[in-house]
């Protein structure tokens, strides 16, 4: 399933790439090539975020696999240079009373989260981690049936995936801005750029990432995660900012309406060995 959807992204970004671009200019701009691509941008290049989403058969199924990714994926992606690798399910308690929360999806999810300087770096890794994935799903009792796989491309004022908290308690919100079209998706990353996520940060409400769909379900859109210490702090976060008097200004400029006409959110915990 894993070479499966990534031949599948190799195939669509190959042909952007005929229209659009050699191979070689898919690194971000300004970004030197390799001869083995290397996971790891500098600290303000910006960066491709690979989110990955496992389905398993069972919230039981899920926590075996949160376990075997702690033991097993993280210290191999490791190996391969991704030095941040975040893994995380729903809390599922969290979503209660959200009519838009799909629990067949999600309840039994796990999240993987890891950053990288190109587009090539990604693409190697689903040729290097042949050994990784022979270590899941060995029989027919699988700890997961199903993966999906979304590249974004961070925003300009958030270019690397932070760590704005460890504490065991802390909560991740991951939230999806879909666009009806990219102009209005482009306009979306425009309203963050010029004041939101600034308006965010005074809030308490710490980026992890940010970035806009390369690829993936929902597209086009702006996907990102915040990190607080708690719920308790998640929920002061958003009050201040329903209130904030530039939040309440950009919302109401028409230069930004309709740019975002569908939004995912999902409340995550994450593993015990996420680091993340």
């Amino acid at each position: 399933m894993f070479r499966r959807n990534f031949l599948k992204a190799a195939a669509a970004l190959g042909a952007v790439s005929a229209v659009q671009t050699a191979k070689a200019d898919l690194l971000i701009p300004g970004a030197k090539r390799p001869n083995r691509p290397t996971p790891n941008p500098s600290e303000d290049q910006p960066s491709f975020i690979l989110l990955e989403t496992f389905a398993a058969q069972s919230t039981e199924k899920r926590d075996e696999l949160l376990k075997a990714f702690d033991a097993k994926l993280i210290p191999e992606r490791n190996k391969l240079g991704f030095d941040k690798v975040g893994v995380f399910y729903v809390d599922t308690e969290l979503m209660k009373g959200d009519r838009g929360y799909d629990a067949a999806k999600f309840d039994s999810a796990v999240f993987v989260v890891q950053e990288s300087a190109s587009v090539d770096a990604i693409l190697s890794l689903q040729q290097r981690v042949a050994d990784e994935f022979e270590q899941f799903n060995v029989s027919d009792d699988l700890q997961y049936v199903d993966e999906e796989a979304t590249l974004l491309q961070s925003v300009a004022s958030q270019p690397r995936i932070s760590v704005p908290y460890s504490n065991s308690e802390r909560l991740l919100q991951l939230r999806t801005y879909n666009s009806p079209n990219y102009e209005r998706n482009f306009k979306k990353a425009q309203m963050f750029e010029s004041g939101e996520l600034d308006v965010f940060k005074s809030c308490g409400m710490n980026p992890v990432f940010m970035g806009t769909a390369v690829f993936g379900a929902w597209v086009p859109n702006i996907t990102y995660m915040l990190s607080f210490e708690s719920d308790e702090a998640r929920r002061e976060g958003w009050g201040k900012f329903g209130q904030h008097p530039e939040w309440k200004k950009m919302s109401q400029d028409p230069q930004y309406a309709r740019t975002a006409t569908r939004i995912r959110n999902l409340f995550l915990r994450p593993s015990e060995g996420s680091q993340i």
